[in-house]
């Protein structure tokens, strides 16, 4: 199967928003979260997802798959038009890092170490329907 790397901040949103669908479904997705290493946050939304997952068009669990082929290389790249990463010793990066934990921790998993934020770069606004 080919995958489509999203083209437009409205696909990522349509993403995170599934994403966090599927996390409150209880879907598959869940038994990999201390796997995903790029965690990207849209404040005007308060939610988190994962690059991989994100990165790509229409993405869901099913069509997830567990990350079979896919890459986080290429979500990085196109993801990186909007977002930056964050430095791990930031204030903000330790808050939303918190925060991250706290949401994974009901589902009774943790960050990796290695783990990274990623936020909206300024001046990107957002229309949230």
């Amino acid at each position: 199967m080919d995958y489509e790397l999203v083209t437009s901040l409205d696909e990522v949103i349509l993403n995170i928003k599934q994403f966090n669908t599927d996390l409150s479904e209880e879907l598959d997705v869940i038994s990999q979260l201390s796997q995903f290493k790029h965690w990207y946050f849209i404040p005007q939304i308060n939610l988190f997802g994962p690059s991989k997952y994100i990165g790509y068009k229409n993405m869901n669990t099913s069509r997830y798959n567990r990350g079979r082929s896919k890459t986080g290389v290429d979500t990085e790249k196109e993801l990186k038009i909007w977002f930056v990463k964050l430095s791990k010793d930031s204030e903000k990066s330790k808050k939303l890092m918190t925060e991250l934990e706290a949401i994974l921790a009901c589902h009774n998993k943790k960050p990796r170490s290695n783990a990274h934020i990623h936020i909206l770069k300024n001046g990107i606004n957002l229309k949230i329907e």
